[in-house]
């Protein structure tokens, strides 16, 4: 039997037709389970991951892009995009806490089919050095905010618009349906505890959970809810040298009957001007996402600028159109600190707050 992922680069209309039947049938399958925005560096997106991590790091404001491109193999890949913005409207250095305040965008664009969904959270945390030598911090956080998804059939792509390979829009879709807009409020949970026995060294344990107040999000006649999320993922930092760190990490996803699991470590190297200040680092690593995919990935830092690149090589038997052809990710963050210390003795009391 010939392969169908090269029939289906042969004529384009057949890798039409598949990523058009998948997406239409996840979309409008009554007995489906919507999955949630996601990304392959999660870390990369920490407000998104859990509300609790708002203004988790130290300066004054953050900001980041996360961009994710996946299903390359047919006409128009699935596009992901994360942005975010978020620090603390309130610190005490004597108390060793702070109050952070986040906003966070996420959308995706389905491709051919052209659904498209669009959630803007806002996100508000608590956290706080706890322990003799303010090694412990806790925080807690809440996410508050509104997602719209949408289908419009005058955008969408077809196979019956093809003829001969080429694609012709003016053809007939053959298609009935209808343009399909909803709205609906979400809101989630979270927590962490992190560890810092030194200046190079950190744990980190996080929990979170999302759509405690279970939304619809069906169309039609099609009325499904939402299924309550739950995220778990642990991240580390653990000095080798001087100038070199490991960092294992481990996350996991639970939504019903769906499920994430991706484990791995990246290696870092990084010079710094002195103990509180990194000028530059550099690194990569290799993650696993069980039974679908090898995330490789590769990032540098310059002072308070930070590059990530990760490529997602497929290995999961749905080879007709994603075999070999993963899921390609850009994230770019800038922290904005309040001051860069310039020798020991004249840094911030406690540095370490975040």
């Amino acid at each position: 039997m010939a392969n169908p992922h090269h029939n289906a680069a042969r004529h384009p209309g057949l890798g039409n037709f598949f990523a058009v039947w998948v997406l239409v049938w996840c979309v409008f399958n009554p007995f489906l389970k919507a999955q949630d925005y996601h990304f392959s560096q999660f870390y990369a997106n920490p407000t998104g991951l859990n509300p609790a991590l708002t203004a988790a790091f130290d300066g004054v404001v953050r900001g980041s892009v996360i961009m994710r491109s996946q299903w390359m193999s047919v006409t128009k890949p699935f596009l992901t995009i994360g942005a975010e913005v978020d620090g603390a409207v309130y610190k005490n250095n004597r108390r060793q806490e702070l109050l952070g305040i986040g906003i966070t965008f996420n959308g995706d664009k389905s491709g051919d089919v052209n659904y498209r969904s669009a959630q803007a959270t806002l996100s508000l945390s608590y956290i706080k050095n706890i322990g003799r030598s303010s090694r412990h911090k806790l925080g807690i956080g809440v996410y508050a905010g509104v997602v719209n998804n949408q289908f419009d059939l005058d955008l969408s792509t077809w196979d019956n618009q093809f003829a001969n390979g080429v694609f012709y829009p003016s053809l007939p879709a053959g298609e009935s349906f209808e343009n399909i807009q909803r709205w609906y409020a979400d809101f989630g949970v979270g927590a962490f505890w992190g560890y810092l026995p030194n200046r190079n060294t950190l744990f980190r344990l996080s929990v979170s959970a999302s759509h405690l107040n279970r939304p619809f999000y069906g169309f039609g006649e099609s009325n499904a809810q939402l299924p309550i999320r739950y995220t778990a993922y642990f991240f580390s930092q653990i000095a080798l040298n001087r100038n070199l760190s490991l960092s294992p990490m481990v996350y996991a996803s639970w939504q019903r009957k769906f499920s994430e699991y991706l484990a791995g470590c990246n290696v870092e190297y990084f010079k710094k001007k002195n103990s509180y200040t990194t000028l530059f680092s550099l690194g990569g690593g290799l993650l696993y996402r069980w039974n679908d995919a090898l995330v490789l990935n590769g990032f540098v830092s310059w002072q308070n600028l930070r590059f990530s690149i990760a490529y997602d090589v497929n290995v999961s038997p749905f080879v007709v159109a994603t075999h070999g052809r993963g899921g390609m990710e850009i994230a770019i963050s800038y922290i904005f600190r309040k001051r860069t210390i310039t020798r020991i003795g004249k840094e911030p009391c406690p540095y370490d707050i975040m």
